[in-house]
């Protein structure tokens, strides 16, 4: 067809353009964001499903055996040493602060030891991980592999992780799985991070300062009691033992761990199954910290390893955590500390106030 006169095709102008693509700019811009609060917004969701998965577990753990889950603990009372002798030495469990340390340490000799998350595992479809643990005869020190400790570790188990924080993965040439929670031992007497000198004033923090293995520590004393508590002495937590009530005691939450030291950090550096009573899967009472916020290190050092007894997480603005009825609710990082003390602690006798939640 021939073009008449005065006929033109018209394109687009430089400017045209540029204002086009700045446009296009401007809605990647306003969109990225919602993007990423949906993903966060999911991710959030099945995090809270992780935990009352948990919860439901150790309800039902309850309702099998009449007691809670059992915490975990270190050695084992009835070790012996390989001629079959009985070892003394192989559990030493006294301490009382201002003693510090000498107690049997850091894992446990037999799977009698092994923690709740270990001990839920056939209540929540992980019966076939559940049977590579053995009963094998209780030999101190501890051995490679002694129980099947480490066929369980080498699973990483995917309810076990925040998908906001990381994906299932195994640590030390992918031979340990990890935790990305923690059973609430209840109140904490001495430092929020180890060797610190970081005690918080009363009601939040008591003096004298002791370890996680000091006896007071272990999740069983009287107006200080966690759900979970230190298996030793053969505790074993009973749910009429919730005085505060179940809706009102936190069971588990998420722990607090560094995004730059994953795998390595004092609370998250052993087997998931198999720490002993320790921060890699118990925490206390202290008010939770971001995994964005926390000090990579022990604060005042640069390199130096920090065990720490708080709870926390790596989504924006807060934390998630199963309550004692099975039931998960997000609390944020400004919660008042007194408020999460009082919700850490399942015997206190203080009445929490709603309007503090």
């Amino acid at each position: 067809m021939l073009r008449t006169q005065g006929q033109r095709h018209r394109g687009f102008t430089l400017v045209e353009l540029l204002v086009v693509i700045a446009i296009i700019g401007i809605l990647v811009g306003l969109l990225l964001p919602a993007v990423q609060a949906a993903r966060e917004a999911a991710r959030r969701m099945q995090c809270q499903n992780n935990l009352k998965q948990i919860g439901l577990a150790s309800l039902n753990h309850e309702s099998a055996f009449q007691h809670y889950p059992q915490g975990p603990m270190d050695g084992d009372p009835e070790a012996v040493t390989p001629s079959g002798s009985p070892n003394p030495s192989g559990f030493n469990y006294i301490e009382t602060p201002p003693a510090y340390g000498g107690t049997t340490c850091c894992r446990a000799a037999t799977r009698r030891g092994w923690n709740q998350f270990y001990k839920i595992l056939p209540f929540m479809e992980g019966e076939n991980i559940y049977q590579l643990g053995r009963d094998d005869p209780p030999i101190w020190p501890n051995f490679p592999n002694n129980g099947g400790e480490d066929d369980v570790a080498a699973v990483a188990i995917a309810t076990y992780y925040c998908p906001t924080n990381r994906p299932p993965q195994l640590y030390n040439n992918n031979l340990r799985g990890r935790l990305d929670y923690a059973g609430c031992a209840g109140f904490f007497q001495g430092e929020t991070i180890e060797r610190t000198g970081d005690v918080p004033a009363p009601p939040l923090g008591l003096m004298p300062i002791g370890d996680e293995r000091a006896n007071v520590n272990q999740g069983n004393t009287a107006g200080r009691r966690g759900a979970i508590a230190w298996a030793g002495f053969g505790v074993k937590r009973r749910l009429a033992e919730f005085t505060d009530g179940m809706s009102n005691s936190i069971a588990y939450a998420e722990k607090c761990t560094p995004m730059k030291r994953q795998g390595a950090d004092g609370g998250d550096n052993e087997r998931w199954n198999n720490s002993g009573w320790d921060e890699d899967c118990v925490r206390w009472h202290f008010a939770p910290v971001s995994n964005h916020l926390a000090p990579v290190f022990r604060p005042g050092t640069t390199s130096s390893t920090a065990w720490r007894r708080m709870f926390g997480s790596a989504h924006p603005a807060g934390l998630n955590a199963t309550l004692g009825d099975g039931s998960v609710r997000f609390f944020p990082f400004t919660v008042d500390a007194n408020v999460w003390r009082l919700l850490c602690v399942i015997d206190d006798g203080e009445v929490i106030n709603g309007s503090q939640l």
